[in-house]
């Protein structure tokens, strides 16, 4: 059977392109990260991007092209953390979505935290995961900022330099702050104008460094998150972020799973012919984490997340879609599925 993500979150502004590579850091004894970039194309043709689930069992992409050429223009770029556990590609349905809004959003797994790290028994310790992730927030930010022989020219050609956002997921969320703070000994980044943390894993983190993010925020909460619970990870930023403005989206009735594709890979897993059970269970029983209110379907959930991530973006960097922002904001405000705050 032929498997697929089924539609975009949206009607995208623009059709998208997929490249996945790999970036090697010297610096780090040739750690070598896998790295998936998604960006607008003008290609009104080309086979569908697929994603690898289980070795032999993929599925096609929502909207991206395999390989499409990018551009023309230039778009923000927006580097995304995967959390704990996770992979570079499972949050493809946000990704492809802000790529066609029109942003380059890069993703790279973080070894010794991926999935099979903890599957194999090879994963690290926190404060080793902690440092990891900001220098791979760094190496990838170096890479498509100042170029690597691994990143196609096209793709590097339709940077904004001058628009550079990060974004993360639980303990993605802890890498896109800290690496705009500077954390276990590796340097804030002078480039990052603005960060997007979705069901933040905080409470590792010092007030003093919570207090030195030196770029706004949007804090993405889910109500009914068991992992990272607003008491424990959220209730703190909100109040010690200091660079303004700072936004604050609590998804009602969510877990912590509201912006992952789990949802997504236990609607493919009914389809998976010799799929053990225990996986099957695991998936459905996770997906529920990305439930919201009665009537509200996760991908709504999902578009949710995505319209508040873009219209912040667009306050902060300027993307030139003040109107629209504006219309966004009114219709969070008015949703049922989330409340809207904001400073």
């Amino acid at each position: 059977m032929n498997l697929t993500a089924g539609p975009p979150l949206e009607p995208g502004r623009y059709r998208v392109g997929r490249r996945s590579t790999l970036l090697v850091d010297p610096d780090r004894s040739g750690r070598m990260l896998g790295v998936d970039i998604w960006y607008p194309t003008f290609a009104t043709e080309g086979a569908p991007s697929t994603y690898e689930l289980f070795p032999g069992v993929s599925f096609e992409a929502a909207g991206a092209f395999h390989e499409a050429p990018a551009g023309p223009g230039t778009f923000p770029l927006i580097v995304f953390s995967h959390g704990r556990t996770g992979v570079r590609f499972a949050y493809s349905l946000v990704c492809e979505a802000l790529a066609a809004r029109g942003a380059v959003v890069v993703s790279s797994d973080h070894p010794g935290d991926a999935l099979t790290d903890w599957l194999l028994g090879t994963n690290t310790d926190d404060r080793t995961n902690e440092v990891n992730r900001v220098a791979d927030a760094h190496l990838v930010l170096r890479a498509l900022l100042h170029g690597d022989p691994n990143v196609p020219v096209d793709v590097l050609n339709a940077i904004d330099h001058s628009r550079v956002a990060l974004a993360g997921h639980s303990y993605g969320a802890y890498t896109a702050l800290a690496t705009a703070a500077g954390a276990r000994g590796v340097e804030s980044h002078d480039r990052v104008r603005a960060a997007v943390v979705f069901q933040p894993y905080t409470r590792v983190m010092s007030d003093s460094l919570l207090g030195r993010v030196p770029v706004p925020v949007l804090l993405v909460v889910s109500e009914l998150d068991r992992v990272t619970p607003p008491e424990t990870d959220a209730e703190r930023p909100w109040s010690l972020l200091r660079a303004r403005p700072v936004w604050r989206l609590d998804v009602l009735g969510a877990g912590h799973q509201a912006i992952s594709d789990i949802a997504l890979y236990a609607e493919l897993a009914e389809h998976i012919d010799g799929l053990p059970q225990i996986v099957t269970d695991y998936l459905a029983s996770t997906a529920a984490d990305a439930a919201g209110p009665a009537g509200t379907s996760w991908r709504e959930l999902m578009r949710l997340q995505v319209e508040a991530a873009w219209a912040f973006l667009d306050e902060v960097m300027d993307l030139g879609e003040a109107d629209e922002r504006q219309a966004a904001i009114e219709r969070l405000e008015s949703s049922s599925a989330v409340t809207f705050r904001r400073r």
